[in-house]
């Protein structure tokens, strides 16, 4: 991992859990979900364009024993970003966590969590939008541009 000046921490759970994620230049994004002291870290490509308007990627993180922890890169400056729909969302699954900073690029981007427990069954149309509702994107579609 790099320094702490690169990294955004998302999430900080109980002790030995949380989100971390950076990006060592303009086209990598990095992931490490952290779960009773283990540390489940990958790095990948972002897509070269952009899937939805400001969404540049929905994808699963790492499978935890108690369910998946999903990540997205959105555009920055629109949280804080939460739950909306119909339905809400089903039981045990994570609040939505978000971070914002300027990386590499300079260009600001929101770096998002939430977990889905194991076994849950789909929320319907469960979306996850930011405050101003300028971003909104299915909360379980994995998909990138």
């Amino acid at each position: 991992m790099p320094d702490d000046d690169a990294v955004i921490v998302i999430n900080r759970g109980p002790e030995g859990a949380g989100e971390l994620a950076w990006m060592p230049d303009d086209r990598t994004y990095c992931l490490a979900v952290i779960r009773e002291a283990r540390a489940e870290t990958s790095c990948k490509p972002l897509p070269k364009s952009w899937a939805r308007i400001g969404i540049r990627l929905v994808t699963k993180g790492a499978a935890t024993g108690a369910g998946t922890v999903f990540f997205a890169v959105v555009d920055g400056g629109h949280g804080p970003y939460g739950y909306q729909g119909a339905t809400a969302p089903g039981p045990g699954t994570g609040p939505v966590h978000d971070a914002t900073a300027a990386f590499a690029a300079g260009r600001p981007l929101s770096l998002l969590t939430y977990e889905r427990p194991a076994g849950a069954g789909t929320p319907g149309d469960q979306y996850i939008c930011s405050a101003d509702n300028a971003i909104c994107f299915p909360a379980l579609d994995a998909y990138a541009g």
